[in-house]
């Protein structure tokens, strides 16, 4: 397949290829010499450098002789040496977070410099695609996250550790263990996927449990054309840079992070107790005229049981996190290698994550021209899944489950308890399904790369870069046979087992020329690259009739079997070209172009285009007055990126076997078209602008970026409608619709780094509003249903996705005429009539509000005193709806299940003065219906992290350890400590639930596993 893609380029990558390869075989075989001269009077020098602000030393400060990459770095107690050096030589003194220094060397061999905190974030790197820029000269919209901010988390992914800390970034956390939050950059630019682009290392990959958080160096997410068009067809919906933590220069650094903690739930539903459940019951079935349940005239040897379900599923878990790695290097050799283990229990029964985790990153400097290196991660993980059985979660099954049913009976086969006949009820045990069902995923990743990098000429550097992302599992379902009551019985073994394997390899070849002319400077790159993807499933299920021991496919009953096989590529050539004069005046474009699979020999090829330009006013001479503006810029970015995460062959008309056929009394199975094709299927397209502003004031003491951005997605591919009579059972899909994201980013920040006592305040806000503007001859789109009830709906004019359903306008009361609801009684809910028709009926849904909130924001305080350091990070979101369906299992009063305690201020004829309708079996008015009554007010705010931290002195820790050990730092810290809001289900923070599109159903509270409150204590240690 991706032979047809690049078969008309094969003669010239040959070409190339051929060139590359000479011109390297030279290079290695006979490296050019440096050119540097030969002093006759060379010296050594050394030195020791220390810190203005703490008077400690530096360890890793790098010490370069300019103009040149040679020099060394120092050791754990800041001292180097550097041998024959020229007296006509400057040394230049740099270090991450202080301002550089330079001093010729002269007649001096001995150096003593002190380096100062360099408030300036000017001449900070910034990770941009296929290299690095200054932050200086950036023209596009880029958030770093670094180290620091995304260890002080307990998380398990790097998606989750973003959360809060970039403006126009919304994280929603799932809460299970080791399940991916949902990231939405900018908006929601589809109904289809909407998922950044993840490159780690400069490998497009997934799987982001499998990344220790540990071995991150830097978080950077590009958010506008400019940053973003770079990856093309992949790059709509933003790109995610991760880069891991690499060797530096000095003598080798070991480091040990641990912490242990504790997890629990931070809020539990008050339900009702056994004597309001049996009241309740006997209301709600009276109502309807049907008499009680039998067990609720005589409970017999329940009538002591009164068990408290959420306590029963609730637990104290525990949490641990465990790193050591080692760092180091010399002008020849840098290496970074680590190793973690990070288990965290879920504060529901049967469910889990741990994962292991190995990180090798080395670089060798094969001559002063030629490096290699290479990158890899090896990780296994183990994660207990909550189960869904009956596509229930469970804490619906806590919430309805009878209050006098023991968890237990040993009497029945399995050892637990549920309702029977005579109970009236049928919820599932959710302790049965936690301890008895088995839901399990081992998955195994090693995603690395091996590079070489040429400096052919001056400035003129060729990488070739290879890559792999690999990734194979098994998921293991198994349930045993057990009778747990009535309802609940399951007379044989299953077992069921899923094993899954992807594999995508990546071939990148890239040319970067540098140069800087006067107060020119260019920066050109271009690259050609391919990479595949392949991913198999082979799925098995069975049933043991015999024993409940084995737990294998082998000499099972009814056994199916299904597999599956996918394979995509890509390909692509790419440009940038980046231009600054004098630093004041900036300018980039770059071009993608690429070839895909996915899409009809038509539009196999995209191209993505962008221009970005930047004004440094701070730099032109009319500001030299103002000495307190240490950096003004305005910049400005127009381009096109892609969208290309459509699913696999729907450009094709595939074949469905799943037919079967009564022929001469048997059935036989056939076969059949059942979509048109659609050959001229193309990427979706999201063109976007952007206008920036960043000001930095007093040497960037506080700093400010704004943004403003408009992006427009036009092509979004959607079902066109056809008529039923042409015999297809799906609709054919077509680039029709599209989607418009505007809004605004604020990120605002204040620094104090001097004296005993440094602050730190960062803050971001970021606002979107989001319209589907077109849907072409596409349908209007219902979400997923619930009660036969569409609970979201897309449309022209509107966000998409939004929530939808029935008006409310209070209760009927006694006399109160309901003509317009034939079926309702006193206590009922009365409906809107929306149209003014005159009747309640489907046409009276209407726009009941939107999980996308008006902003999110984040705030991030951090303080040292002395050898003392607090931080708090505040995170939340405010403007958006929450459809709490969870409440419809609470509070609905559709049929006899447990209750929330607000059941007990329900209408009945001495209590009118309620806003809560009858209890009545059946659910005559549907008062349960998708309505205004189930949406809540999603605002949050909540303390994200806190944190307490004490670093041993450096003269002690020389003391006890005789200068083996450099840094003890020790921390306790709390994570979502407080959360405020006025949402009434177990955790506001709503993802997604488990097999529900994550756009169409992003928001609805189907009883979602709650995010916990952790307590964690730690230790940091360096060798």
């Amino acid at each position: 397949m991706l032979k047809t893609i690049y078969k008309k380029q094969k003669g010239k990558w040959s070409q190339s290829a051929s060139l590359i390869c000479l011109i390297f075989l030279w290079l290695t075989l006979f490296p050019m010499e440096s050119g540097a001269q030969t002093d006759n009077q060379l010296i050594d020098v050394s030195g020791t450098v220390m810190a203005s602000d703490s008077g400690e030393s530096l360890p890793g400060v790098n010490v370069l002789i300019k103009g040149t990459t040679s020099g060394t770095a120092t050791d754990i107690d800041g001292n180097f040496t550097l041998r024959s050096v020229s007296p006509n030589d400057v040394l230049v003194f740099s270090f991450i977070g202080y301002a550089p220094i330079e001093r010729r060397v002269g007649n001096t061999s001995t150096f003593n410099v002190t380096m100062d905190p360099d408030q300036s974030s000017l001449s900070e790197i910034v990770i941009v695609g296929y290299g690095t820029q200054e932050r200086a000269k950036v023209t596009g919209a880029i958030s770093s996250i670094t180290s620091e901010n995304i260890r002080e988390l307990p998380v398990p992914n790097l998606a989750s550790a973003i959360q809060g800390r970039a403006a126009g970034v919304n994280v929603t956390n799932t809460g299970a263990p080791g399940t991916n939050p949902v990231v939405r950059i900018r908006g929601v630019g589809t109904v289809g996927n909407n998922d950044p682009l993840y490159v780690i290392d400069g490998v497009p990959a997934g799987g982001l449990n499998q990344i220790n958080t540990a071995d991150i160096e830097s978080i950077e997410v590009l958010k506008d054309a400019s940053a973003a068009a770079i990856y093309g067809s992949r790059a709509a919906n933003g790109v995610i840079l991760v880069t891991t933590k690499k060797g530096t220069k000095g003598k080798p650094v070991v480091t040990v992070d641990s912490y242990v903690g504790t997890q629990a739930a931070w809020r539990t539903l008050d339900l009702l107790g056994r004597e309001d459940y049996l009241a309740f019951g006997r209301d709600l079935l009276g109502n309807a005229g049907d008499p009680p349940p039998q067990r609720f005239d005589n409970l017999g040897d329940l009538a002591n049981v009164e068990t408290n379900w959420q306590n029963e599923m609730f637990r104290t878990a525990s949490i641990q996190d465990h790193n050591v790695g080692i760092s180091g290097g010399n002008d020849n050799v840098l290496y970074n290698v680590s190793a973690g283990y990070f288990a965290q229990e879920g504060i529901m029964r049967g469910t889990d994550f741990e994962r292991f985790s190995f990180r090798s990153n080395t670089e060798f400097k094969i001559s002063n021209r030629v490096t290699v290196g290479q990158t890899l991660t090896i990780a296994y993980s183990n994660r207990n899944n909550e189960p869904f059985t009956g596509g229930r979660t469970q804490l619906e099954h806590i919430v309805k489950q009878v209050p006098y049913i023991p968890v237990r009976d040993e009497s029945r086969l399995g050892g637990f308890r549920s309702p029977d006949r005579v109970d009236g009820s049928d919820p599932e045990n959710p302790v049965l399904n936690a301890d008895l069902r088995t839901n399990n995923t081992q998955d195994y990743k090693i995603l690395g790369t091996a590079y070489l990098k040429v400096n052919i000429l001056d400035g003129l550097d060729y990488k070739f870069l290879v890559g792999t992302d690999l990734a194979m599992g098994t998921t293991n379902e198994y349930t045993p046979r057990f009778r747990s009551g009535d309802f609940h019985e399951q007379p044989f073994a299953v077992i069921g087992q899923n094993r899954f394997s992807f594999f995508s390899p990546l071939i990148s070849n890239q040319l970067n020329y540098q140069k800087t002319i006067n107060k020119h400077s260019f920066d050109v790159l271009a690259v050609a690259e391919q990479q595949s993807f392949v991913s198999t499933s082979l799925s098995g299920s069975g049933q043991n009739f015999l024993t409940n021991e084995i737990r294998e496919l082998q000499g099972v009953q009814n056994m199916t079997t299904s597999s599956n096989r996918i394979e995509y590529a890509i390909l692509s050539f790419l440009g940038r070209f980046n231009y600054d004069y004098d630093q004041k005046y900036l300018f980039s474009a770059s071009i993608r172009r690429d070839g895909g699979s996915r899409f009809g020999p038509a539009n196999k090829w995209g191209t993505f285009p962008s221009i970005s330009a930047g004004w440094r006013i701070s730099e032109e001479s009319f500001m030299q007055g103002l000495s307190g503006v240490s950096d003004l810029k305005i910049r400005a970015s127009y381009g096109e990126t892609g969208n290309d995460q459509i699913g696999d062959y729907v450009y094709q008309a595939t074949i469905n076997s799943n037919f079967f056929y009564p022929v001469a009394g048997s059935l036989e199975s056939g076969s059949t078209i059942s979509a048109l094709a659609n050959t001229d299927l193309r990427w979706e397209t999201t063109i976007m602008k952007n206008i920036g502003i960043d000001l930095g004031l007093f040497n960037d003491s506080f700093n400010m970026s704004l943004e403003l951005f408009d992006n427009r997605t036009e092509g979004m591919i959607l079902g066109v409608p056809i008529p039923p009579s042409l015999g297809y059972d799906g609709a054919p899909v077509a680039n029709v619709g599209t989607v418009s994201n505007r809004g605004i980013e604020l990120a605002l920040g204040y620094r104090k780094y001097s004296g005993d006592f440094q602050f730190s305040v960062d803050g971001n806000i970021g606002f979107v509003q989001n319209e589907l503007v077109s849907l072409g001859s596409g349908n209007t789109i219902f979400g997923p249903e619930f009660q036969g009830d569409p609970l979201t709906f897309t449309e022209e004019g509107k966000p998409i996705g939004y929530f939808y359903g029935w008006q409310t306008d209070g209760l009927f009361q006694q006399g109160q005429e309901s003509s317009q609801q034939p079926n309702a009684s006193p206590g009922d809910i009365r409906f809107v009539d929306v149209n003014g028709d005159g009747t309640i009926d489907a046409n009276d849904r209407t726009f009941l509000g939107h999980y996308l909130p008006d902003f999110t924001y984040g705030l991030n305080f951090s303080a040292n005193y002395k050898n003392f350091d607090f931080s708090m990070f505040v995170q939340g979101v405010y403007g958006n709806q929450i459809f709490n369906l969870l409440r419809f299992h609470t509070e609905g009063m559709t049929r006899l299940f447990n209750a929330s305690e607000v059941v007990l201020d329900r209408w009945t004829p001495e209590n009118t003065n309620t806003d809560v309708p009858r209890a009545v079996n059946g659910d005559p008015n549907r008062n349960a219906r998708a309505s205004s009554r189930w949406i809540e007010d999603g605002s949050y705010l909540r303390i994200k992290n806190l944190s307490l931290g004490y670093n041993v002195p450096t003269p002690l820790l020389d003391q006890i350890s005789k200068g083996s050990i450099s840094k003890v730092r020790l921390y306790v810290a709390a994570q979502n400590l407080l959360t405020i809001t006025n949402y009434t289900g177990y955790d506001p923070e709503i993802a997604a639930r488990t097999g529900i599109n994550t756009t169409l159903g992003l928001g609805i509270d189907y009883g979602q596993y709650p995010a916990p409150r952790t307590f964690t204590g730690g230790i940091q240690l360096s060798f």
